[in-house]
């Protein structure tokens, strides 16, 4: 969730350099005997990585007309980029994992992934989360297949908890109970104001959690057409004031610290820290205290999880059989099989509504219970819509948080001034000649 500012400037830099804007891949072979090789870019490195060089093999040693040749391209900012770089050369590959894929619908490189699935009537769409299915679609059409999806989740310290006479299997629900329990959790007893302990952070994407309150408290990101950002609602401000005071007033969270956030938690020196549900592996390793998770707070009792993670995107080619082939592949990596796989060895969650009832996942959850919240939030997943300037928009609400944070700015100024940028790189991005 922190590089669609990238993918955003990254776009508009591709449809205007020479030969941008449209193309096909010159990657992949068919061999005399029929026999295809696909190419592969992935942006996971480490467990997930693996996971994904494991479902690759996988589907290698599954048949033995299609081999795939995986190689990684760096994290969802540097595999976008080389992505855009190889428009113009024509060096692209046949299958992409990346992050924001449906962005690449305007430059006319993707064969949309609803082409296949009209074609193929062994696959079911329907049976995808509706939200992943938003998450890729853009302009009305299905760019690219949900692959590795995430949700905000919350972490806990377990042991901090019951030393603040909290009870560890209880954790906040929502913000009422979250500021109560950092209050109770933030350690200062010299108030020097910079306390021993911290009850509460967010992860330095926090545009994307600030986002979660915004769409519960019943604020909307983009109005119906995309043409105008909407975060400047009451509703919206009233949820960075929130936010602002968990700093200023309530002093429970650190200024302008999120990028610090996670291995403060790890160093045992925050007791809740709210980030993606990717992590939960790295986060169960690296932790040397008893942790928990939990639903992200809700407000009220409204529950709206804006979803992340990546997708996998099939390019144009001339030759019919390279893209009938990556369906295959592509089909193979959002298998039952597969995502169970994926599930299993990383923190993404599997990509159907039906999986809270697979016997798999529920075997998951009972082996490790930290999963659960992540697997329920499938309950409450939204997407916040692919709009042009979706990249500009999370800069710009990471830009408000910061001023707020650092009392350079009240909430609604913050935000007003986020939603005038915003509308006016949407003008822009709308003049920019595409195809």
């Amino acid at each position: 969730m922190k590089t669609r500012f990238w993918l955003g400037a990254l776009l508009v830099l591709a449809l205007l350099l020479p030969g941008c804007g449209g193309g096909s891949s010159t990657g992949g072979r068919v061999d005399p005997g029929g026999h295809v090789t696909l190419d592969f870019w992935y942006a996971l490195s480490g467990d997930s990585g693996k996971a994904v060089e494991a479902l690759v093999s996988d589907f290698n040693a599954s048949q033995k007309d299609i081999s795939v040749v995986a190689t990684y391209q760096g994290d969802y900012t540097s595999a976008m980029a080389k992505i855009y770089s190889s428009i113009a050369s024509g060096s692209l590959p046949n299958v992409a994992q990346v992050g924001g894929a449906a962005l690449l619908g305007s430059s006319n490189v993707l064969v949309p992934m609803s082409d296949f699935i009209r074609a193929d009537a062994s696959f079911d769409a329907t049976r995808i989360v509706p939200a992943f299915l938003d998450y890729n679609t853009a302009g009305g059409t299905l760019w690219s297949m949900p692959f590795n999806n995430s949700v905000p989740i919350l972490y806990y310290n377990r042991d901090l908890f019951s030393a603040a006479g909290l009870d560890p299997s209880s954790p906040p629900g929502d913000i009422d109970a979250l500021l109560a329990a950092a209050r109770k959790l933030t350690l200062d007893p010299g108030n020097t104001g910079s306390p021993s302990q911290w009850g509460l952070n967010f992860r330095d994407d926090d545009q994307w959690y600030i986002s979660s309150l915004f769409l519960e408290n019943g604020a909307q990101i983009v109005n119906s057409d995309q043409t105008q950002v909407l975060y400047n609602s009451p509703q919206a401000v009233a949820m960075l004031q929130q936010w602002g005071a968990w700093v200023t007033q309530d002093k429970v969270m650190p200024v302008n610290q999120h990028a610090e956030a996670q291995s403060d938690f790890l160093a045992g020196k925050l007791a809740i820290f709210i980030g993606s549900s990717a992590l939960l592996p790295g986060m169960e390793s690296g932790a040397s205290f008893k942790l928990g998770t939990a639903l992200f707070p809700a407000v009220g009792t409204q529950r709206e999880l804006p979803v992340g993670g990546g997708s996998l995107a099939i390019f144009k080619n001339p030759d019919s059989r390279l893209t009938q082939a990556a369906w295959q592949f592509v089909k193979f990596m959002v298998s039952r099989s597969s995502q169970v796989s994926l599930a299993t060895r990383t923190g993404y969650l599997p990509i159907y509504q039906d999986a809270l009832s697979w016997p798999e996942i529920a075997s998951l959850v009972a082996s490790d219970p930290n999963r659960q919240p992540a697997i329920q939030s499938l309950n409450y997943a939204v997407a916040i819509p692919e709009f042009s300037a979706l990249g500009e928009s999370d800069l710009a609400l990471r830009q408000a948080i910061q001023q707020v944070e650092l009392g350079a700015a009240t909430p609604q100024n913050a935000l007003d001034q986020a939603v005038k940028s915003v509308d006016q790189s949407i003008q822009r991005l709308s003049a920019t000649p595409q195809g």
